[in-house]
Order: C-alpha cells, then sequence, then structure tokens
C-alpha cells in the first residue's frame, strides 16, 4: 500500500467528487438502516475535508456539516475500523467539545471508517445519541456491515465518474498518434490512450495500478535519467525527457516525455498527464553515430579517440580512489613486418590480416583490459594490475597470440590463401609509477616500444632511466 498522508488522503477525497453534492438515495437508505437497527438520536454519512465535516447523509440533524476541529471523526479516521466513545463528557478529549457541552448534546459516538479502495480515510458512517451507551462486539460488527456498504457505494461513484472524464478525455487524445498516459498521486497508471497502448504493447487493463518502472524500465534503462524521473515526480515538477523503455515482448524502444503535473481546484497535487513520443528511430541513429565515433571501422576494434577518453577517465579514476595496490599497465603495440605484407599482398589482404588479428586479441582480452587501434598497425592496450610482476605475462600473452600464423585469402574474388607471420614490438609504461599524465605515459610507451623494436626485444618495460 502506498504512503498515506493527510495531503495524499484530500487529493482523494477530492478525486471522489462528493462533497457539497445534493443528497441520494442510495446514501440516504444507509442512515435509515443505521436508525432502525440502533435507534440512535443522530446518523450521519461524513466526508472530512481539509477544514469542514460534510455529512453526505443525514438523519435527525438539521445540519449539513460542521467544522472539522470539532468533529469527533476526525479522530475516528485515525482508527483503523472503528472508534466508540461511551461517554463524551467521561472522555478528556470531547468533554468541553461544543457539540457535548451545546446542542445536540453528544454523549454517545460510535464511528466506522469507509475507506477507497488504496486505504484513504473518507469519512464515516457514525451514530450519536444523547445518553451514555455503548455497543457489543456485534453490534460493532453491524455497524462495519454498513459502513461497508457505503464504501462500496462511494467506490462505484468514483470508478463511473472516473469512466465519464475518460471517455471526454479518450476523445481527446485519441486525436493524436502520440502515447497519452495519466498516473496518480502515487505515480500509478490510471489511463493511457491507444497510441501508448501500441507503443509498449500493453492493453489498458494491463497497465492500470501499476507504476511505469513496474512494467517498462528494462536493464538499459540509464539510471541518471530514472533519479531524474523520481526528482520530478517528488517535487511535482513538469519532466522534459527521453528514455529507453522495453514494451510486452521484452523489445527495448525510446520515448521523448513531456509532462506536466496535475492539481485539483484548490491546488492539491493530483498525478502526471504526459505526452509520449515514438523516438526509437533518431535515438538508434543517434546510438549509431555515436558508436561509429568511437569504433574503427576496419577492425571493429575501439578507436583512439574512445581509448584516450577511457584512459583519462580510468587514471581520474586511479587518483581519486589512491589505491597504492591498484595501477594501470599501458602497452603501446607496433606490428613488425607489416609493411612487407602490404607491399607483397597488397593493401586489401593487408586489411584482412588486421581484421584477422584483431578478432584474435578479442579473444584474449581479459575483463579489466581495453585494447583499441590507435594507428595504421599500432594498437594500445590499457589494463588493470594489482602488482608490477603481472606486466610480463600480459605481454607474453599478447605477444604469443600474435605471432601465430595468420591464414588470409589474398583476394576478394579469389579463394587462395597464402600463411602469412606476424611480429610485434611492445612499449609499457605504468601509472602512476612512472606519471599520472596520459600525453606522458603515451610518449614514454611510445618511446619504449621503438627501443624495443630497435634492440630485437618483444616488449621493453620504461624504466626512470630510459631516455625520452
Amino acid at each position: 500500500m502506498p504512503l498515506i498522508t493527510e495531503q495524499s488522503r484530500l487529493a482523494a477525497l477530492q478525486q471522489l467528487g462528493l462533497i457539497n453534492t445534493p443528497p441520494e438515495e442510495r446514501f440516504d437508505r444507509i442512515t435509515r438502516l443505521a436508525k432502525a437497527l440502533f435507534n440512535p438520536d443522530i446518523v450521519l454519512l461524513t466526508l472530512l475535508d481539509e477544514k469542514t465535516q460534510y455529512f453526505k447523509a443525514r438523519l435527525g440533524t438539521c445540519l449539513q456539516g460542521t467544522a472539522r476541529d470539532i468533529s469527533f471523526c476526525t479522530y475516528a479516521i485515525l482508527e483503523e475500523k472503528i472508534l466508540v466513545i461511551p461517554d463524551a463528557m467521561a472522555d478528556p478529549r470531547f468533554a468541553t467539545n461544543p457539540l457535548v457541552t451545546k446542542e445536540p448534546y453528544i454523549r454517545f459516538y460510535a464511528g466506522a471508517v469507509i475507506r477507497t479502495f488504496n486505504g484513504h480515510a473518507l469519512g464515516t458512517l457514525c451514530l450519536l445519541d444523547s445518553k451514555p451507551r455503548n455497543l457489543t462486539v456485534d453490534e460493532q460488527s453491524l455497524l462495519l456491515d454498513l459502513a461497508k456498504d457505503a464504501e462500496n457505494e462511494f467506490q462505484l461513484h468514483y470508478l463511473r465518474s472516473l469512466q465519464a472524464e475518460h471517455r471526454r478525455l479518450a476523445w481527446i487524445a485519441e486525436q493524436t498518434a502520440n502515447g497519452v498516459l495519466y498516473t496518480d498521486l502515487h505515480n500509478r497508471m490510471v489511463w493511457c490512450n491507444s497510441g501508448f497502448s501500441k507503443l509498449c504493447g500493453y492493453a489498458l487493463e494491463e497497465l492500470t495500478g501499476k507504476t511505469p518502472a513496474e512494467l517498462l524500465l528494462g536493464p538499459e534503462t540509464n539510471p541518471v535519467t530514472i533519479q531524474k524521473f523520481r526528482q520530478h515526480v517528488r517535487l511535482q515538477q513538469p519532466l522534459n525527457v527521453d528514455i529507453l523503455y522495453y514494451n510486452k515482448l521484452g523489445k527495448p524502444f525510446w520515448v521523448h516525455v513531456y509532462a506536466e503535473p496535475l492539481y485539483d481546484e484548490k491546488q492539491r497535487y493530483t498525478g502526471y498527464i504526459s505526452m509520449q513520443t515514438d523516438i526509437t528511430e533518431r535515438m538508434t541513429k543517434l546510438v549509431e553515430m555515436e558508436r561509429l565515433a568511437h569504433v574503427d571501422p576496419l577492425t571493429g576494434l575501439p578507436n583512439r579517440r574512445y581509448f584516450e577518453e577511457k584512459f583519462a577517465e580510468h587514471l581520474a579514476g586511479l587518483q581519486k580512489n589512491d589505491q597504492s595496490n591498484n595501477s594501470l599497465a599501458l602497452f603501446v603495440i607496433d606490428l613488425d613486418g607489416f609493411k612487407l605484407i602490404n607491399d607483397t599482398y597488397g593493401h586489401a589482404a593487408g586489411d584482412r590480416v588486421l581484421i584477422a588479428l584483431a578478432k584474435r586479441l578479442k579473444h584474449t582480452i581479459r575483463n579489466n583490459e581495453l585494447l583499441a587501434r590507435i594507428g595504421g598497425d599500432e594498437f594500445a592496450l590499457l589494463a588493470h594490475i594489482q602488482h608490477d610482476d603481472d606486466v610480463p605475462a600480459i605481454a607474453e600473452r599478447i605477444y604469443q597470440v600474435t605471432v601465430q600464423p595468420l591464414n588470409i585469402t589474398l583476394s576478394e574474388n579469389s579463394s587462395e590463401t597464402t600463411s602469412v607471420k606476424l611480429d610485434m614490438s611492445i612499449g609499457i609504461t605504468l601509472a602512476p609509477k612512472h606519471a599520472t599524465s596520459q600525453a606522458v605515459l603515451l610518449q614514454q610507451a611510445d618511446h619504449t616500444m621503438y627501443q624495443a623494436k630497435t634492440g630485437g626485444q618483444p616488449f621493453l618495460i620504461f624504466t626512470d632511466k630510459t631516455e625520452l
């Protein structure tokens, strides 16, 4: 059950739409039954607004209501089911109440609470008498049964009025192809048009009573967007946001949500109305454009731009966490003999070599490592390490994968293949041991790689004595 506050209770009462309305036989019937069964001086069916207690049905009084601050029912709605006051003069809460000391001289009160379907107390069915008395357990049960009848009538009235209002709004909302969604003050969906049902795949009856979070959010929905959504709803602010939803079949789709809070005539918050526009095609294109901006089109590996962005993030995280037992190792990798392959077999064959090598390297990369193509025949690897001694094993793993012969087709139109053997040189530097600047680290690794190439070594680790 949602959190019930006085504000939400008043909003629920306002949504009921029965304050200051004429008498109705369906409610008068219940007060007549209560009079016949219990024979009190007065029977009331009350609704408690912010400052006033209204009598929706009454017997034994000409009053149409009282101020709420002198109302017995104000105390009754705090009870779970029923409040019985055998003698108001003996109860310090009511002994000086003007309804006790003056007409109608109340001494006995019994009020059974009437609630909405989600637990908000609307008012009571109550019995009042000028003589002290009490109710037996069976009589209390009977009064609760009558209150339940009144409760059912209230709920039926609310549903009928809601249906009438929805029919009017539905006609308006159905004129647009966009999704239109209504949520109540607890962010539960209460109505949508066919456009929204088409977007999400759920029928109205499947959505009703659920929150968007229960049915529409998924694993790739941005947590920051979700937090923004919830914050705006909590603060009852207009919302303008793009969000990734998931339909009934689990397929993701993007919508632009423009939502406005709704208020009643007393400026009490009652929920949201939102327009939901399908932007899946546009967002798919944007996501693909962003992906292409970070991916090497030939090998499918991250490109230099993406690598440098992530490198900067890792360095910042390293400095922020200040973990002395955690370091970054940067490997700059250059292929040896690749120019000869291009000269011998052509650039198209050289491209196929790079594609095959990238595929092979992908399979050897661990979860804490990032591999990218940063130049023509140059790659870079970033790895989190616990100890400096971890570095040679990583370099050896990369080297052994690379030097294994590759079988490639000589041309796209031929099935003829040849075996090529690559070699590589790797320059390695560590952060924060050797530097914390990305530019300096890249320069160190690049310079060390050329030293390894010149010295005929597969890999070389930068030292403070290395000359740049």
